[in-house]
């Protein structure tokens, strides 16, 4: 038990360490990725020339040949009219930085397609610059949105809260091999306090060395800054903190309803649907009201003796706007599934409930 403890320590430590030491080479990065993306939509030729090394080139596949081509970025650049807006946006997926190199990957996105670019960045005389960019393109995925709370305060305890690190990653993975295209964000964005996290399971393993989903995580969008109508399913990891700030969150509230209204799939497990308790639909009526659902259970609550500590018992708040509650055993896998609403009891839940929200998703692709 000792080792455990001492490696998930270390693990945590790592994560201060790397905020600490990468931070200021990170955002100079980004800054550098942000020049080629935004200089690329307006065609301002001087700002893309900034994101790139002189001596840079682009690699793609010739479609007609099934050639490689290499082509000097100053002529790449020539074939940009200056002034001209792009009907495209860009997004910075990953960033991986090792010393004065760096990989990167920034996805330009049309209407129906969708173009990723991998570059190489070398860090010359202090200054960071793309070297070398690969193009490879791949269809418009479906989104999903993972919400997670920017609360870390345990109420007056004096303890940390947050978001619990085993419901992000057993739920980001089902969605990531199904071949989804996965968001977070969260009230405040940027990096929120995360506990829960078990080195035993690989799947958490798995995600903490998955360097894009890990860069998306530590780096949130935030809530304002997110277009629902962009997803086809919300999910709320849980952690106590999602009790303070969103369950009264109304820009979650909105994006949670507009989804759910444009045919979406909504999602939450453990104190996860916190979120849910005062969303309203268009009608009026509470979106929980009538349907069948689960949560961390008052029992559950009681056992970890944070009962007195919580703004409210989830349990009872649920069933208080219409839920039906279908709780289990404390600390049993309990997935609860009705209409297009998945609940699910505990981090134990967690992976069943993300197949279910892929189950609804692909039936409604497939008109079932």
């Amino acid at each position: 038990m000792k080792k455990i403890f001492l490696v998930m320590y270390l693990f945590a430590c790592s994560i201060v360490l790397f905020a600490q030491q990468g931070s200021s080479d990170t955002e100079l990065v980004r800054a550098v990725l942000t020049n080629y993306i935004e200089g690329k939509i307006n065609s301002d030729t001087a700002r893309l020339s900034s994101a790139f090394h002189q001596k840079a080139d682009y690699w793609y596949r010739d479609l007609k040949t099934g050639k490689m081509v290499i082509w000097p970025i100053a002529d790449y650049v020539k074939g940009f009219t200056p002034g001209k807006k792009l009907n495209f946006t860009g997004k910075i997926i990953s960033i991986n930085i090792a010393g004065v190199a760096a990989q990167a990957k920034v996805d330009i996105i049309y209407p129906n397609s969708i173009y990723a670019n991998y570059m190489n960045l070398l860090k010359i005389d202090g200054k960071w610059a793309i070297t070398n960019k690969v193009l490879g393109e791949h269809e418009v995925r479906k989104k999903v949105l993972f919400i997670t709370t920017s609360h870390e305060k345990l109420g007056n305890s004096g303890e940390k809260t947050g978001f619990h690190f085993g419901e992000v990653a057993q739920a980001y993975k089902p969605f990531y091999e199904a071949g989804y295209d996965i968001d977070f964000a969260s009230p405040k964005g940027g990096k929120t306090y995360h506990y829960g996290a078990d080195m035993n399971n690989e799947t958490q393993v798995w995600f903490m060395q998955n360097i894009e989903a890990t860069d998306k995580l530590f780096n949130a969008m935030k809530l304002s800054d997110i277009n629902p109508k962009k997803y086809d399913a919300v999910y709320f990891a849980g952690g106590h903190g999602v009790m303070w700030d969103l369950a009264n969150d109304p820009v979650s509230e909105m994006i949670t309803r507009t989804i759910y209204e444009n045919n979406g799939v909504v999602g939450a497990v453990c104190h996860g649907p916190a979120a849910l308790t005062n969303v309203k639909l268009s009608n009026g009526q509470f979106l929980v009201q009538g349907k069948v659902l689960t949560s961390f259970t008052n029992n559950e609550e009681k056992s970890i003796k944070l009962h007195k500590v919580v703004p409210f018992l989830l349990q009872d708040e649920l069933q208080k706007k219409g839920g039906i509650f279908k709780p289990l055993a404390n600390w049993q896998a309990n997935v609860q599934v009705d209409q297009r609403l998945v609940t699910g009891q505990n981090p134990a839940s967690t992976g069943k409930l993300a197949e279910e929200m892929i189950r609804l998703l692909v039936d409604k692709t497939s008109g079932k």
